[in-house]
């Protein structure tokens, strides 16, 4: 009964947002391109039905407010708005249906603030509705300890959701005990009983890991007599990655990444990558041509210095830069090695007698990273991330540094805005982890804006 009554809430859910969509495109329709066919105008239509039930209703969590934040609704929402018109555009381009840019641009910007507000609205009707004892959900919790304390938590935390624990259930304890004024109501063992005396909608399992190969019957129990069950799965300590719910090879798991794994949020990185890199390209024409010259007519040698770096997961990659060296620089590197002046693995070193003057300049103003928007073009970095490392350097990293190489390395990052060479190695590895450990768009954006001055001040620069 209670998924019926889901599916038949998704059902309208989906209609109201079409109906919004469609809105949305006959307005737009109706401004920019009055003299539009009826027979391309109701292929728009039929595009957007197909393409918006298949990205809004098509996700398993999609249409379920309940225990959600309204960023994490907004969130869902953006990235399937995001698909959908990106399915549109190929549609109505393949179809070729003369449609200027600015009106999609237009039907884009109305769908999302109509939706928006929609979610809005109907997230305020359920909290107030749910908040005087309507549409309640009836719960029993298997466990008692940390884990089961913080799921009771939570939901006596979040009256809006609409959630009301009917007790606990332990295999340990059987004494009276009660948390938050929340009871214990006996062993799992006997829940079937508890279950047909009382109107159950869900059973969250959240027992402590020793206890957990007891659950098995409690789950057969439930899943026989129609309970939706909750297996809490997060059963590791994890203070750095982050796990979600996933399916790896059609099983269900549950993914722990360390790295960022916000899906909207990186595919606009990428989209920023891309555009960022090819106008750094273009604009650096005239720095690469006078660059080329000045390199040559010093010794005639090669523009360009080619060298194996260590790409996301340690992926191996060629990167580009304007060659400040020596031709055979890397065959005298091992009769400095007793002059390095960074500690670890990285070989840092002021005054290198390798470096030409030509090279010397092109360091100090950063210009010898130019040609590495070639390598953010192609995918391999990003403008923003950890440096990549050799993986001769990776080769002798401890296993804390290695965790550094989850994300594509960069153009630049916190310790390029923060002194360079005069970082010491561990803190630098540092610096990179607090980068992926609190990565954001616009952690992004605050470091390219600190890399321009920090470029022109030479901050660090050898």
């Amino acid at each position: 009964m209670l998924r019926d009554r889901q599916k038949t809430w998704r059902r309208i859910n989906l209609l109201g947002d079409i109906l919004l969509t469609h809105a949305a495109l006959l307005t737009m329709i109706l401004a920019y391109k009055p003299d539009l066919s009826a027979q391309f105008t109701g292929l728009l239509f039929i595009i957007t039905l197909l393409v918006w039930t298949a990205f809004l209703y098509g996700p398993a969590g999609s249409y379920f407010y309940r225990m959600k934040s309204v960023m994490q609704v907004l969130k869902e929402l953006y990235w399937a708005l995001l698909k959908s018109f990106t399915a549109f555009i190929a549609a109505v381009y393949f179809i070729g249906i003369d449609i200027s840019p600015d009106m999609m641009i237009a039907v884009f910007a109305a769908d999302a603030i109509l939706l928006t507000m929609s979610r809005m609205i109907l997230m305020g009707l359920l909290s107030f509705y749910r908040l005087r004892g309507r549409s309640n959900r009836n719960v029993i919790i298997i466990g008692t300890g940390s884990r089961a304390k913080e799921v009771a938590d939570r939901i006596t935390d979040n009256r809006n959701w609409g959630m009301h624990i009917l007790g606990f259930l332990d295999y340990q304890r059987a004494e009276l005990w009660r948390y938050r004024d929340i009871p214990l109501i006996g062993h799992p063992d006997g829940l079937a009983e508890i279950i047909a005396h009382n109107q159950v909608d869900f059973l969250i399992i959240a027992v402590e890991n020793n206890d957990l190969p007891l659950t098995s019957h409690a789950f057969a129990v439930a899943e026989e007599m129609g309970v939706t069950i909750c297996q809490m799965s997060d059963i590791y300590f994890h203070p750095i990655s982050r796990p979600s719910s996933t399916s790896f090879m059609d099983f269900p798991v549950v993914m722990y990444s360390s790295a960022p794994d916000d899906r909207m949020q990186l595919s606009m990185k990428m989209v920023i990558d891309s555009i960022g890199s090819f106008i750094g390209i273009v604009l650096s024409i005239p720095i690469t041509l006078a660059t080329a010259i000045a390199i040559k007519l010093e010794d005639g040698g090669p523009v360009f210095f080619k060298q194996t770096r260590a790409g996301r997961n340690g992926k191996p990659f060629t990167m580009l830069k304007f060659r400040t060296m020596v031709r055979n620089a890397e065959a005298l590197k091992d009769q400095l090695a007793n002059r390095n002046e960074m500690n670890g693995p990285t070989f840092k070193m002021k005054n290198d007698p390798r470096i030409t003057r030509v090279g010397a300049f092109l360091r100090k103003t950063s210009i010898d990273e130019v040609p590495q928007f070639f390598n953010v073009l192609r995918g391999d970095m990003s403008l923003v991330g950890p440096r990549p490392p050799l993986p001769k350097e990776v080769s002798q990293y401890d296993h804390w540094q290695r965790r550094k190489l989850t994300v594509k390395p960069g153009l630049t990052c916190l310790w390029q805005v923060n002194g360079r060479n005069n970082i010491d190695f561990e803190d630098w590895m540092k610096l990179d982890l607090e980068y992926i450990d609190n990565w954001s768009l616009w952690l992004d954006a605050k470091i390219l804006m600190k890399t321009v001055p920090a470029v022109f001040k030479k901050e660090g620069a050898s």
